[in-house]
């Protein structure tokens, strides 16, 4: 099975909430690839599907995936896939999942001072991707980058029509907005744990 067919296969089965058929085409496809490459796919599924209304299905969708071979979580740690993702994202669920079933597991039997490494390289992964991307945003201006409402339904005042081109700018504006704000959280969270 190729990436692409797993994505189709993946996508067909979040559309119809078929959970075991989303176990059984992981595990079919972790069969053909290396485990590395199966990490990078999963996540890289996860990121292309991934929305902030969406965050607490993809959180789910990555817990199967860790729970059915959760040595993806911790491969090439602490810049594993998954780690990766829920931070590019900016996503506290999938980082909350990450933790959850990656790195408390990981770290169950270690002493203090394992714990506290583990964390303070997570939280430099964090913030060097952070870094990196911060940079990257550029300010988004009514009037020149998109327009406001044009009118409001006749029918009821409170609804306003906009171009759907506008509100897509718009929508990816908080999604960058969301991005920012689950970044910043994820950090102060990982510097807590220290």
């Amino acid at each position: 099975m190729s990436k692409e067919e797993l994505f189709e296969k993946l996508n067909d089965c979040y559309d119809y909430g078929d959970k075991q058929g989303i176990v059984v085409n992981i595990e079919k496809y972790q069969k053909n690839v290396s485990e590395e490459e199966a990490s990078r796919d999963l996540a890289e599924y996860i990121f292309l599907k991934f929305t902030t209304n969406k965050a607490d299905a993809m959180a789910g969708l990555m817990r199967m995936m860790i729970k059915d071979n959760p040595n993806l979580a911790l491969l090439k740690f602490p810049e594993n896939y998954f780690y990766r993702l829920a931070v590019i994202k900016g996503s506290m669920d999938l980082y909350d999942c990450y933790i959850e079933e990656a790195i408390i597991p990981f770290l169950k039997d270690k002493d203090e001072d394992a714990v506290n490494d583990c964390y303070m390289e997570l939280t430099c992964v964090a913030e060097k991707l952070n870094d990196h991307f911060f940079p990257n945003y550029v300010p988004c201006i009514k009037g020149m980058d998109f327009n406001g409402a044009f009118a409001t339904y006749e029918k009821d005042t409170e609804i306003s029509l906009i171009r759907s081109e506008d509100y897509e700018i718009i929508n990816d504006v908080v999604e960058k907005y969301n991005t920012i704000i689950g970044r910043r959280d994820i950090i102060k969270d990982l510097y807590e744990r220290n």
